[in-house]
């Protein structure tokens, strides 16, 4: 399915502060969103750490389970954002003399333009994230089930030279018929446990270690969020929704946010009455 042009996104007044002041989309990992059941697959009990997500819902009409249990009635918002809005990024030239070109430029997706993250960030990390690359979508449509072989699918796969790999595809992507009326769109970073300078030097160690996050062996030392910065054309076409019931004090405190760090940007009031 095409993604839509625009995405919602529910949030406490504190949220929105953060987004606003840093002008940055958090994405968490499955093991931290609301369905304690996605970060498990058939076969892992670690790989969920691996995945961060950005939560959003395609429908444009107001949903009164989604303002209580995202936003607040009383203190909350819908922020409204085109789709991708994410700055994106080119490889510095000082960066460039440090790659091996090939190898790495295969795996950016043939270009160091265009890139969806910042390469620079993980020099020395133990990680990086799959969707550096300016060819791999960010942005998948939830898929609803209660196939448990879909919610838990089996994602390692064993090479005849004692080596693994996982096939991370399928995490983060389904939630259960109960989760139904969210109407799910979300922002997917997949992390892989081992940095860019080990795969510029072939450290056969972290190479190991990769192995080894995938048997559960040991953590995959993921943080818990990254943030992406938002583009300055996405964050001037920003539109919000104030809760239903916002009182005059949180209306004051959202007022003072927009005059502060996005004047001009559009505050309407909800289309709900709640008692």
């Amino acid at each position: 399915m095409e993604a839509p042009a625009v995405l919602y996104h529910y949030a406490s007044l504190d949220t929105l502060a953060l987004i606003l002041h840093n002008r940055t989309i958090r994405f968490s990992r499955l093991d931290k969103v609301d369905d304690p059941q996605e970060q498990r697959s058939a076969d892992s009990q670690n790989l969920g750490k691996m995945k961060l997500v950005s939560c959003w819902t395609s429908s444009d009409e107001e949903s009164i389970p989604m303002w209580r249990e995202y936003a607040g009635a009383e203190c909350g918002v819908r922020i409204q954002m085109k789709s991708y809005p994410f700055k994106l990024y080119s490889v510095s030239t000082e960066s460039l003399s440090k790659l091996s070109p090939d190898a790495l430029l295969n795996a950016l997706g043939g270009s160091f333009e265009g890139l969806h993250l910042p390469l620079e960030d993980f020099w020395n990390r133990n990680y990086h994230f799959f969707e550096t690359a300016r060819d791999i979508e960010m942005l998948h449509e939830v898929e609803y089930t209660n196939d448990e072989t879909l919610l838990f699918p089996k994602v390692i796969s064993a090479f005849e030279n004692g080596g693994f790999e996982a096939n991370l595809n399928a995490l983060g992507v389904h939630k259960t018929m109960a989760w139904s009326y969210q109407k799910e769109w979300r922002y997917i970073l997949t992390a892989v446990p081992i940095g860019i300078d080990s795969i510029i030097n072939g450290r056969l160690d972290q190479l190991q270690r990769a192995n080894d996050v995938m048997l559960d062996q040991c953590d995959p030392g993921i943080p818990p969020y990254y943030d992406l910065v938002i583009s300055d054309e996405a964050f001037s076409s920003m539109k919000i929704v104030s809760s239903p019931k916002m009182t005059p004090g949180n209306r004051v405190i959202l007022d003072a946010l927009i005059e502060k760090y996005a004047p001009g940007i559009e505050v309407v009031e909800s289309s709900i009455e709640l008692s």
